[in-house]
């Protein structure tokens, strides 16, 4: 199913970055989509092709498993500063409340207009999103966001990493 809106070509870099640790066998994940009905058939010439309509809300993005650890995540481009967490919609932090109390882990992946690459763990972005805070570069800083990082193994690759600074937040945060 293709994908529309805002942030698309932000989130083909974060699937990019999801696919290449699949393919290292570091992670599995799948990409989410909003629940859809079959209410007809659709173009002859389409293999594949049918007529639906949304049925619900769209989840998350995506869904992660790492060593038994599973990752609900949502991948979010900023145009202009400061970002809005109000950005995040009530249903996705709704998901994201319900994937941490079964254990799971939720974040999301900002890119801001400096082409910086960020990681909120849900965390430290639930109650500045009750307040429908803003954040800028400085308020990520203080607030303990991370940035993407290259992975030593992988020199040649660009930043892809978000997962290793994740997990030793996430480590840190159980050792609590």
């Amino acid at each position: 199913m293709p994908r529309k809106g805002k942030g698309r070509a932000w989130e083909e870099v974060c699937d990019n970055s999801r696919d290449a640790m699949q393919q290292d066998g570091i992670a599995h994940w799948i990409r989410l989509y909003p629940p859809i009905l079959k209410v007809g058939e659709g173009k002859k010439n389409r293999k594949g092709s049918f007529l639906a309509v949304y049925t619900g809300k769209g989840p998350p993005d995506w869904i992660l498993l790492h060593n038994n650890l599973s990752i609900l995540g949502d991948d979010k481009d900023c145009k202009k500063s400061p970002w809005g967490s109000y950005q995040l919609k009530k249903h996705q932090a709704e998901a994201f409340n319900k994937h941490e109390k079964q254990g799971g882990l939720a974040c999301v992946l900002l890119r801001m207009p400096d082409r910086s690459r960020w990681i909120i763990p849900w965390k430290i972005l639930k109650p500045l999103w009750a307040t429908r805070e803003k954040l800028d570069l400085q308020k990520l800083n203080e607030i303990g966001a991370f940035q993407w990082q290259k992975n030593p193994k992988f020199p040649k690759r660009p930043n892809y990493d978000w997962l290793t600074p994740l997990l030793d937040w996430y480590n840190q945060e159980v050792e609590l």
